[in-house]
């Protein structure tokens, strides 16, 4: 008996070993960096140019300028452009704030002056110089944009000091005066979503003096009352997902005592009692996003002594891998850090800031491929044979991929097959009847690649 229970323990924790190998052997490349203005302090990501690839943009604080790198889709970027801005920029924002389907750029600036917001407009020649409104406020301070009185403009809620001010957007890339609300101290990072299920934008806040503060909206552009979250100490940033995966909002903070604290929400605008998780070193900012594609959100945190670590969630709320990365080397000034996948491959990769450097890393996630989903023959007679081939190429290492790749019909499983030795698996059929089908294609992934779905095939069969 005590054999056998060996034997199932012994089991047991190959099983963990296994599972916690294919989990964590997906990865990122080392940090590619690109210089920026003096001390960047803060990034934006868009399409600034139109080409439909995402382009960086950093506020550099101390020589007052906003650095562009544009994106050349597999990742890279071309030389930078740079504009002035204002003085030193605390953080930038961007959104289209005319309508003109260009992203536009907004900071708030340390200028000493009762207009301490900075809006540069996108023209189609590049960005016009600065415009500048006023908060109310003493100083820079976070911001975020979103379309808090649902007009169908977009907003502008400001951090300053202890105040929360509401810009409300004109629509043309002006701003009407700033509305106050008084949640806090020192305010140093805000989030927008809806906490509540109410279809209105909430917001998140980190303050440095009293931890996490929420603000729920009412659909106006006004606030309730705040409300304060217990167990998050010295907080330098928030952000928002569902970790989880019980379709509530979650919080995380990460605060500059080592830690990072994650928040469960309720669903009603409350949140369950903060589980906090050590980093080692003190956090500056954090992101969200599921870089290994299992369908859970995991956390990235910049840690200005060393990089980045990514935290690995389950799905459940917990996070019990942590993978430390380099950006610039290991000096400190690593500030910002931004999620997004910059070469269309599925797999989010990284952004981070290293102040002291003067330079912006870009952290490529290794786990995305190409998936290119083909047909024999379209049209095709009916009860003649028709195969579907789907590739599945890596994106930015040579490990062939591994695993299987499922046929649909819509939403009609047809069959799963092993991918062979070049990536590529293929499935024949006669049985399609006369009409339009919508064939898919989706990877499963394997130790190395996300999963990852094909282009739909839409087969005609006469």
């Amino acid at each position: 008996m005590l054999r056998r229970s060996l034997r199932l323990v012994a089991v047991f924790l190959f099983l963990i070993s296994a599972s916690s190998f294919v989990y964590a052997s997906r990865g990122f490349l080392p940090a590619v960096n690109y210089p920026t203005g003096v001390q960047p302090f803060s990034v934006a990501i868009a399409d600034f140019n139109g080409d439909s690839r995402p382009d960086v943009a950093t506020a550099n604080s101390t020589d007052g300028t906003i650095t562009i790198l544009l994106g050349q889709g597999d990742g890279t970027f071309v030389p930078a452009k740079t504009y002035s801005i204002c003085y030193s920029p605390f953080q930038i924002v961007a959104g289209d704030l005319n309508g003109d389907g260009r992203p536009d750029l907004v900071a708030t600036c340390a200028t000493g002056l009762a207009k301490d917001i900075a809006v540069m407009l996108n023209s189609a020649s590049g960005f016009l110089p600065s415009q500048f409104y006023e908060d109310r406020g003493t100083g820079a301070g976070p911001l975020v944009l979103a379309d808090f009185d649902e007009d169908g403009i977009l907003d502008l809620a400001v951090g300053d000091g202890p105040m929360v001010g509401f810009l409300k957007g004109n629509g043309d890339g002006s701003f009407q005066m700033a509305e106050t609300s008084f949640p806090g101290f020192n305010l140093l990072s805000l989030v927008a979503n809806d906490f509540n299920h109410d279809g209105h934008f909430d917001l998140a806040a980190a303050d440095e003096n009293v931890g996490g503060v929420v603000l729920l909206g009412n659909g106006d552009g006004s606030f309730q009352p705040a409300t304060y979250l217990a167990d998050s100490l010295k907080p330098l940033s928030v952000a928002a997902a569902d970790f989880s995966r019980d379709g509530n909002v979650d919080l995380v903070l990460a605060n500059d005592l080592k830690t990072v604290t994650v928040f469960l929400g309720n669903g009603d605008g409350t949140f369950q009692g903060g589980v906090t998780l050590d980093v080692a070193k003190a956090p500056k900012s954090v992101a969200v996003a599921d870089f290994n594609g299992d369908g859970a959100i995991d956390i990235a945190v910049v840690i200005a002594e060393t990089g980045v670590a990514v935290m690995y969630g389950r799905g459940d709320g917990t996070f019990p891998l942590v993978r430390r990365l380099r950006t610039d080397g290991f000096t400190p000034g690593s500030w910002d850090v931004a999620a997004v996948d910059l070469n269309d491959d599925r797999a989010p990769d990284l952004v981070v800031l290293n102040r002291f450097k003067q330079t912006v890393s870009v952290i490529m996630n290794s786990g995305g491929t190409f998936v290119t989903s083909t047909s024999s023959e379209n049209p095709a007679p009916a009860g003649q044979p028709v195969t579907f081939t789907a590739t599945v190429a890596p994106s930015l290492i040579s490990t062939i991929p591994t695993g299987s790749v499922t046929f649909a019909d819509g939403t009609t499983t047809l069959a799963t097959l092993p991918l062979d030795q070049n990536g590529v698996a293929s499935y024949t059929t006669s049985g399609l009847r006369t009409g339009t089908h919508t064939i898919r294609t989706k990877y499963s992934g394997d130790s190395n690649f996300n999963p990852n779905t094909g282009n739909a095939i839409v087969q005609v069969i006469r």
